[in-house]
């Protein structure tokens, strides 16, 4: 399982995998990384960018005085054009500090040591009007739903994994309601996975309104603004070297995305998913593919082939003899000779 999670942030990680919607749902407060270190790699080692914005990226707040502290010793800089203020050639080990003011609202940064990569901080200003907007958003998801529709999200994706002689497949489905209200889609969400699937559940990180049943998938509404994760996972059987698995979506699916793990030289079609690439990790080869978007109740299709799998002749073989067995001690009880005997 933790494989698979791996894998599965990998796909979120590629840039082509970028989705605009996603963003406008789930944009973070930024509020909440102000004053955090990140490292980074495109600015050398032993130097600091401070960045000063209100609320959100594209505020940045020039002219504004930051002091950075460095082992005790401050030292005060205004931001530029693009709101930020650096400083290089820190030795290892130094503790920096970054503080600004900005309308009368302080704000600092952790302390950061530096280490072995360059530093980025951001400091991040309360921007009213998005405060107001959020206060407001917050009003509305706490009041009644309303009628609307839901759609799956631009992360949502197909996985497929071979277990040892198992192929586990995983729905990532990302439900999303871009409204501001709960909506009410007139009863829950409901879909049945691939004909044959078993061992279904739902994966760590579903919402708790989602619930699998045998092979039917429930999500119960009303759907709150933002996204309502529906993560499960299943078994699909397979006998000899193919497999083919059928899904119709009950809503949108605004593109395919696909991953399956490559193993041996595994063959991968799906007529929608027709751009295949393929992507290595750490030595995990990675069959990656993607499509345009579905309407509701259209159906997905993926064929896989070249699975491991063990010749059957020998069952069947098993199977014959034991029925020529089973003919011959029928044809021994009632045959011409057990009839001549009981003349």
């Amino acid at each position: 399982m933790m494989r698979t999670l791996r894998i599965f942030l990998l796909v979120i990680a590629l840039g082509s995998l970028a989705a605009p919607l996603a963003a406008q749902v789930n944009m973070p407060n930024l509020k909440e990384v102000s004053g955090k270190a990140l490292p980074v790699n495109d600015i050398p080692a032993g130097s600091i960018t401070v960045r000063v914005i209100r609320g959100s990226l594209d505020k940045n707040l020039p002219s504004v005085p930051v002091t950075i502290t460095v082992d005790g010793k401050p030292r005060t800089i205004k931001t530029n054009e693009a709101g930020r203020v650096e400083i290089h050639d820190l030795k290892r080990g130094a503790v920096v500090k970054a503080t600004a003011t900005v309308d009368g609202e302080s704000l600092q940064s952790e302390d950061i040591t530096i280490g072995e990569s360059g530093i980025r901080v951001m400091l991040v200003a309360t921007d009213p009007e998005l405060a107001a907007r959020e206060a407001e958003n917050k009003r509305l998801a706490a009041g009644p739903a309303v009628k609307g529709a839901v759609v799956f999200g631009p992360e949502s994706r197909i996985i497929a994994e071979m277990n040892g002689d198992r192929l586990n497949v995983f729905y990532i489905l990302d439900v999303v309601n871009t409204a501001r209200t709960p909506v009410d889609i007139g009863g829950p969400l409901l879909f049945d996975l691939p004909v044959g699937a078993r061992g279904a559940g739902m994966l760590e990180g579903a919402a708790p309104t989602a619930k699998v049943s045998g092979a039917h998938v429930t999500v119960t509404g009303p759907f709150a603004p933002g996204t309502t994760a529906v993560h499960v996972g299943f078994e699909m059987p397979y006998s000899g070297p193919q497999m083919r698995l059928t899904q119709k979506w009950p809503i949108a699916l605004p593109q395919v995305r696909l991953l399956v793990t490559q193993i041996g030289g595994l063959a991968v079609r799906s007529p929608q998913a027709p751009t295949l690439r393929e992507v290595s990790d750490q030595g995990q080869r990675l069959i990656l593919g993607s499509g345009p978007a579905l309407a509701p109740r259209e159906t997905f299709t993926l064929e896989i082939d070249g699975l491991p799998h063990h010749p059957l002749w020998p069952r069947n073989l098993a199977l014959g003899a034991a029925g020529l067995i089973v003919v011959l001690g029928l044809w021994s009880a009632f045959g011409p000779a057990s009839r001549r005997r009981h003349a």
